[in-house]
């Protein structure tokens, strides 16, 4: 489990229910991992600091968190504090990972509808962008018990590095599916255009796709030994297959890469995590690519 011996949980004083230091305890029980929560205390103009009421706020977040970390101190956790003074969790995270290297960031995520600007730059990304580490982005529910851990697998590419890519989310989600004491499903998704004349002949070519892609995902993965009910391919966008998928599994997150495409291309598809999360009742991993040589 030595992926994820070494966590960073990040708190802000905007969110009093402190669920990414809650769930990284839970991780930590299960792991016996280092966890480091990371505050980050926002930079106030003149105008607001001669309100109280933020200072009040503060002081008030930062008691709930000491007494979260006090509490798992006591019950065996390995755990320490540190606050950093900056603008937005972005710069405080980027800062923070130029000292120290970390398995696991935690961070918590709210729900921002599906009113985004498809290349508006959302905290996601921005969080994404700043740490080369796997990001889990975490909500307010539980975690099942005998719930299920989806990856998400891209069989469309051959290249070395992106079947080494497809490696490491296989193996993490499989050490986080033994954390949760999940099983782990492996999931792909395609997109064909189709005719909406000739029915009976486009729903036998979409089966004949979906069996291909199927297959392909199945020689993939074969050294793997997944059992074929673990194996699923379902025809449409990721955007709306992906929580569609996890829904239907119980699923307590859902594994996914990223940051593989530069530029535009990295805009379009880096998107989707924004519109997954916004639609998932459960946890999001994003991976970060390793470089391969």
């Amino acid at each position: 489990m030595n992926n994820f011996s070494n966590i960073l949980a990040l708190a802000h004083y905007r969110n009093n229910d402190f669920i990414s230091i809650k769930k990284s305890i839970t991780l930590a029980k299960k792991n016996h991992a280092h966890i480091t929560v990371l505050l980050t205390r926002k930079k106030h103009s003149i105008k607001h600091q001669w309100l109280n009421k933020v200072a009040m706020d503060n002081f008030t977040n930062e008691k709930q968190i000491i007494s979260l970390i006090n509490n798992a101190k006591h019950e065996g956790v390995s755990i320490c504090y540190k606050i950093r003074e900056e603008r937005d969790q972005y710069i405080a995270l980027k800062s923070q990972l130029e000292n120290t290297k970390y398995d696991l960031v935690v961070a918590e995520h709210k729900k921002e509808g599906s009113w985004l600007w498809p290349f508006k730059k959302t905290e996601y990304s921005s969080l994404l962008s700043a740490s080369d580490t796997s990001i889990l982005f975490v909500g307010d529910h539980q975690w099942l018990d005998k719930g299920n851990v989806l990856a998400a697998i891209e069989t469309e590419e051959s290249t070395f590095s992106h079947r080494k890519f497809n490696d490491e989310i296989i193996a993490k989600a499989s050490d986080l599916a033994k954390l949760l004491v999940s099983d782990i499903h492996l999931f792909n998704c395609y997109w064909e255009s189709c005719s909406m004349s000739f029915k009976d002949i486009e729903s036998a070519k979409i089966n004949i796709e979906c069996s291909n892609h199927l297959e392909h995902l199945t020689a993939l993965v074969k050294k793997y030994h997944f059992k074929d009910e673990c194996l699923h391919v379902e025809e449409g966008l990721a955007d709306d297959i992906i929580p569609h998928q996890a829904n239907k599994l119980n699923a307590n997150v859902v594994v996914i890469g990223c940051g593989e495409h530069k530029g535009w291309l990295s805009k379009i598809k880096g998107h989707t995590i924004d519109y997954v999360l916004d639609n998932l009742k459960c946890d999001l991993l994003a991976m970060k690519q390793s470089h391969f040589h």
